[in-house]
């Protein structure tokens, strides 16, 4: 019973979104700290503003691609048996998974526990997120029958993160100009590796290695016609024409992604300036208390998809994907639900790696949306017995999954080896 109030409350907390929940978060933490109270606020109520400004852009612009996407999937004449019932339906399905405020409070402790024992020197605020470990040990239940190696994998899921996050945290402050940040998402950074295997590959590669294809480079070399709102304009007509619109609605598509290409960097800079002061304050006080340390902020690696790098590529791998979900072999699933978003989000460590060249990280993100679709397709089972545990009313779908399910590849490794035993 206690249990369930728990989840309840963290159900009620997840579901305020990030624009209230990372501002309530952070006061939690900063009058913890003993933040000064006037910084605090302004920077609480900024960040939330912040999150805001980027939700509104992004979902007006997925909402607008949403039915090209439908028309695109109709005119490739794609068919598949595998539903994708979108990110949401997944991430409800996993807060409702029996032991998930266990695993919270096991990931809470593990981190409080690697801070001081200099394990990690990364403070993860991403409350949210929390739903990625409790996936993994949902996933690792049911592939092995057994509740504590299901608990013991979402614990390894979530040391591994702060491992990746610590290594990968001077990229992304470099990248995305986010000093003292790191992005612990689980879904997101457990791609980093490879993302880094791949740009070492390139470097081999004659006439990749030399190309610049950055923003700035691109900008440079094409004037006009490389400024991210150009090209916004163009994808747009490109995807507008693709998704069988007439021409006032392939000039709406066109409007909206370079209203997206221009309006999210913005909209970052204004969560920027809520969230760096209150980053800083908190490093500041941290690292008084534990000298030697060099804490680092872990917060949604969704932030990401501001980056006008990220963007372009996201919006190239729309159509690209829903090309792979009809060629590739084994795939079974319908890419619909989440396909815009999750093009971005698989763009955050290539574009990282790559310092933003984005001819680089396409290619990477063709290899992800590979490697996801066969994984979103292996995992339609146990995603499936996941939602009906969730209470999702399946209708004449048999399996269900999602490319976010796809996404989580640590979580993946993990619940193979989990079926082992």
């Amino acid at each position: 019973m206690k249990l369930q109030v728990v989840i309840d409350a963290l159900n009620w907390i997840c579901g305020l979104g990030p624009m209230c929940m990372m501002p309530i978060i952070m006061f939690v933490i900063g009058i913890c700290l003993r933040v000064q109270i006037s910084k605090l606020i302004k920077c609480c109520i900024t960040t939330g503003v912040g999150f805001c400004g980027v939700n509104l852009v992004i979902n007006a612009f997925i909402a607008q691609v949403g039915p090209s996407v439908q028309n695109m999937v109709k005119a490739f004449g794609l068919h598949t048996d595998i539903m994708d019932v979108g990110w949401p339906a997944r991430a409800a399905a996993t807060w409702a998974y029996p032991m998930a405020a266990v695993v919270v409070f096991v990931v809470l402790g593990l981190n409080i526990l690697m801070l001081v024992l200099k394990l990690t020197n990364c403070v993860m605020v991403d409350f949210w997120s929390y739903n990625h470990f409790i996936f993994c040990a949902a996933i690792c239940y049911y592939a092995s029958g057994s509740t504590i190696i299901g608990l013991i994998c979402g614990a390894v899921c979530a040391i591994v993160t702060f491992k990746l996050a610590d290594w990968t945290q001077p990229v992304v402050e470099e990248a995305f100009g986010l000093p003292g940040v790191s992005f612990p998402t689980s879904n997101s950074i457990s791609w980093a590796p490879l993302a880094y295997l791949l740009d070492k590959l390139y470097d081999k590669i004659p006439g990749l290695n030399k190309l610049k294809a950055d923003p700035e480079s691109i900008q440079k070399k094409f004037g006009i016609l490389g400024e991210p709102l150009i090209i916004g304009l163009i994808l747009g007509i490109v995807f507008g024409i693709l998704g069988g619109n007439d021409v006032a609605g392939v000039m709406s598509v066109a409007m909206y992604t370079a209203a997206t290409m221009l309006l999210t960097p913005k909209m970052m800079q204004v969560l920027m300036e809520g969230l760096i002061p209150f980053a800083d304050a908190v490093k500041e006080l941290l690292n008084k208390k534990f000298e030697g340390n060099n804490f680092h902020i872990g917060i949604d690696a969704a932030l990401t998809i501001a980056n006008p790098s990220c963007i372009a590529v996201g919006i190239l791998m729309v159509p690209t994907t829903i090309v792979l979900a009809m060629v590739l072999p084994f795939n079974r699933l319908l890419p619909i639900s989440d396909i815009a978003y999750q093009a971005m989000w698989l763009s955050a460590y290539p574009v990282a790696f790559s310092k933003g060249n984005v001819v680089r990280s396409y290619i990477s993100c063709v290899i992800f949306t590979t490697i996801m679709l066969w994984v979103a397709t292996a995992l339609a089972p146990v995603h499936t017995a996941l939602a009906v545990s969730g209470g999702y009313e399946l209708g004449k779908a048999v399996l269900v999954s999602t490319e976010d399910a796809g996404t989580h590849l640590l979580s993946y490794i993990l619940s193979l080896i989990a079926g082992i035993f």
